[in-house]
């Protein structure tokens, strides 16, 4: 009876996190040069609308000293991880403040790579709890 209890109140935990709405970074270094780098200038994230599926970032001219950054919510279908060509740089992702990085190809690449490692250390965890009972 315990182990019943407890596996419904942690799949309702994970449920109730899961559907609450995504927070990005919304910026453009048009109006703002800060956004290069959100995190290190003091801008904060954003509560994006119930509908966004993830954040974005898009860059022109990412080799460049100063990139044209845009960061935003975005809803609709999405290849997670980045994509680069010669004068652009898109990167998609689907956690909380994801889309901090800059989208060159090693900051980005590492960025995409948290979601899925902090996966496996929650269903880890998750795991071992459940094992006790």
């Amino acid at each position: 009876m315990k182990k019943t209890v407890f596996t419904t109140a942690l799949l309702l935990a994970v449920y109730a996190a899961s559907s609450q709405a995504l927070h990005c970074y919304v910026c453009s270094t048009d109006t703002n040069s800060g956004c290069s780098h959100p995190e290190q200038n003091g801008i904060s994230s954003t509560l994006c609308p119930d509908t966004a599926t993830h954040c974005s970032t898009y860059t022109v001219n990412p080799y460049d000293d100063f990139p044209n950054v845009v960061r935003q919510c975005k809803s609709g279908d999405y290849s997670y991880g980045c994509t680069f060509s010669y004068a652009t740089s898109t990167c998609a992702c689907d956690y909380d403040e994801c889309n901090y990085v800059d989208n060159s190809p090693i900051t980005a690449s590492a960025a995409t790579a948290k979601a899925p490692i902090l996966l496996t250390f929650f269903t880890a965890a998750c795991a071992i709890v459940l094992s006790f009972f």
